[in-house]
């Protein structure tokens, strides 16, 4: 109800970033870019932003591309996929370690050279979720807007690098090995999706992260096994998919915003790069080690949201149940276990510091 409230102040700069928007998105997909209609988008609405005109995303864009792309994600989890996925689980508990090995690592750099506090660049560098580690940060009296800054760097960075690395850089793009074979009748995709918009509010309303895209997921992949006949999602709802989440990237990119924290934004940048090659990194060492395919691995390592690796992930078509696999697991296991491992880093921390004169005397 929020957005709605909002929604006469925010109309003019709605419309502008749909006048926007669309023609990027368009101008990508005849240049033949990946995810165009994502990538196109959250550019030049971020620029116009950073510019000072500024734009919003409609309301409930968010939610809007999060439930066709969880309706279209369900429809891959066959009795076939779900035992390779769980053939591959120790690649997924792995691929989960390594995110948080190198979201440490990421920490401990950005502290050094920013002199921003460990806090902060704690909860800055492991990628759960930009508002679910902005909450975290204020429950531990960390600085929330180097938070937001680090995690919006980081996801437009990924969003627009790892495409365009997997698409043109010589790294063998290999096709999931199941897609849908589903027919498409609107009688059942309208109900369908009206259905999973109504669970995935419902479910977030009750804080469960990313429900929109969850909920439609997890019901689709239970009626697939279960043998009920969905529709298949149409190729023009997948593009406005991408259209509403790169709306919402952009108009993140507030000039204000940027400007109180300029200062941070050149070591968030370089944080952000440092912790995608280290990604890139783990996400190979993890495919020779659990002979699995690169570009897969390098996807479900990738430190974006759940909903942008899906998309890519699904445009792509690359494994996507086994990417979706790893970044939702990925996801529960930060969101939940954050936290506690800061705790932990913490007292660790707090040890060594005094530990250290004691041992120059």
């Amino acid at each position: 109800m929020i957005e709605l409230t909002n929604l006469p102040r925010r109309l003019p700069g709605i419309l502008v970033a749909l006048a926007t928007g669309i023609p990027a998105g368009y101008l990508f997909d005849r240049l033949g870019t990946p995810i165009p209609w994502m990538i196109g988008p959250m550019i030049a609405v971020a620029a116009l932003n950073l510019m000072g005109v500024r734009m919003y995303s409609p309301p409930y864009a968010r939610q809007m591309g999060q439930v066709v792309l969880g309706s279209a994600v369900g429809l891959y989890f066959t009795p076939v996929v779900v035992a390779e996925l769980a053939v591959n689980f120790s690649a997924i508990a792995a691929a989960t370690a390594a995110v948080f090995a190198v979201g440490g690592l990421g920490a401990l750099t950005l502290n050094r050279v920013s002199g921003v506090d460990w806090k902060s660049t704690f909860f800055a560098s492991i990628p759960g979720g930009a508002m679910a580690m902005a909450v975290l940060a204020e429950r531990y009296g960390a600085q929330v807007a180097p938070v937001a800054v680090a995690h919006s760097l980081r996801v437009s960075l990924v969003v627009i690098i790892i495409p365009f690395a997997l698409t043109y850089g010589g790294i063998p793009l290999v096709p999931s090995a199941y897609r849908p074979d589903v027919p498409l009748d609107y009688w059942i995709l309208a109900p369908w999706l009206a259905t999973g918009y109504v669970l995935g509010e419902i479910s977030e309303r009750f804080r469960f992260h990313n429900g929109s895209l969850l909920v439609p997921i997890f019901l689709g992949a239970a009626l697939t096994l279960s043998g009920v006949r969905l529709s298949a999602v149409p190729h023009w709802m997948t593009d406005f998919a991408q259209l509403m989440f790169g709306l919402v990237l952009g108009a993140r990119y507030e000039r204000a915003f940027f400007a109180r924290h300029k200062l941070f934004i050149p070591f968030a940048l370089a944080n952000s790069l440092f912790i995608l090659l280290a990604s890139v990194i783990a996400g190979v060492a993890l495919a020779w080690a659990f002979s699995l395919p690169a570009a897969t691995m390098i996807m479900a390592t990738a430190p974006g949201g759940l909903a942008e690796m899906t998309i890519t992930a699904q445009a792509l078509k690359i494994s996507v149940p086994l990417v979706v696999a790893f970044h939702l697991f990925r996801v529960v296991v930060v969101n939940m276990g954050t936290q506690y491992i800061y705790t932990l880093a913490a007292w660790a921390l707090a040890r060594r510091r005094k530990e250290v004169p004691k041992s120059k005397v």
